[in-house]
Formats: structure tokens, C-alpha cells, sequence
């Protein structure tokens, strides 16, 4: 099984975590229980992985409106050294919650995982419309690259833990 994320960082009331615009599975099963049971904005897709030695070729095609397409390709490099709490690749990886809302509801599933094992990567080629499907402007400037190996998460049930005041 294969994903890619679209994704922002959160807190509520101070908790740390993450916020998915989209997530991208060739996974059908997968799709309709993230979907069921964390209202995921989940879609399904077709993902290419090719790897030969150290560099890798990454296709996708949602199959799902609105419709968006990722290609890239990148070459893993050394690791690095396990990310500090100051640090922007702690920052980045090491949320342990995530948010889902559902009609006029705020939810949150709390996640755990042993710290991201990462590397470096170096870019090759990069094209995406995954954030101009959400009606986004991309932002400008060259991707930030890291590369991990699969990790095994653990996700908590979902509760409830507010109501939206305004949409």
C-alpha cells in the first residue's frame, strides 16, 4: 500500500498535530475506513513506486474528483541524526495527533510511532497539481526533501472533542 499526504500542522488548545487537505491510497480497503472511521478526506489512486538501488520514481493518478497527479523522482542520501524537539525535522514528523472534522464537529485520534529513522534526499524531478486541486496557490521555491523508511504507527478510536462555531 501506497500514500501521499497533503498536509498542515496544527494545535489545538495547544496539542500538536497534523491536518490532512488530502490523503492519496491505492488502497481501496484502506481508503473507505479512513474515510468511515476518521473522516479522512481520503481518495482512491493509482501509485507507481520504482525503485532500482538508491533512487526512486514515485507516479500517482487520483482516480477520485478532483482529479490530481504527482510524479517525482529522488535519490536517498546518508541519514541523519535522530531529530532534537528544537529542530525543523522534529517539527515536522513528530506529531502524535491528528484532527478530522464531520458535519459541525472537531475530532481528534491520538497516533504513536517510534521517531522517524531519517535520511537525506536529493531531488531529481518534481511536478504536482495535489494542492491546486484543493484550490490552493503551490507555493514557490524548491520542495523540502527527507526520506524514511516504512515505520509502524499505532492510532488511538477518534473522539470528539469540539463543535465549529463558523464555517
Amino acid at each position: 500500500m501506497h500514500e501521499l499526504n497533503v498536509r498542515t500542522y496544527v494545535r489545538h488548545k495547544g496539542e500538536p498535530g497534523v491536518w490532512f487537505f488530502s490523503l492519496d491510497c491505492n488502497s481501496r480497503a484502506a481508503v473507505w475506513g479512513a474515510r468511515t472511521m476518521y473522516h479522512l478526506p481520503y481518495y482512491n489512486a493509482d501509485i507507481d513506486l520504482k525503485q532500482e538501488g538508491q533512487t526512486i520514481d514515485y507516479r500517482l493518478r487520483r482516480r477520485d474528483q478532483p482529479a490530481a497527479e504527482f510524479h517525482s523522482s529522488w535519490t536517498i542520501g546518508e541519514p541523519l541524526p535522530v531529530s532534537q524537539p528544537a529542530s525543523l525535522e522534529f517539527f515536522l514528523t513528530e506529531r502524535y495527533c491528528l484532527y478530522s472534522e464531520y458535519g459541525e464537529s472537531l475530532y481528534r485520534a491520538r497516533i504513536h510511532h517510534q521517531p522517524w529513522p531519517l535520511r537525506s534526499a536529493n531531488l531529481s524531478s518534481f511536478s504536482s497539481t495535489m494542492i491546486e486541486a484543493l484550490g490552493l496557490k503551490a507555493p514557490g521555491g524548491d520542495p523540502l526533501l527527507h526520506y524514511a523508511e516504512e515505520i509502524s504507527v499505532d492510532i488511538w478510536a477518534l473522539k470528539k472533542i469540539g463543535d465549529f462555531l463558523e464555517k
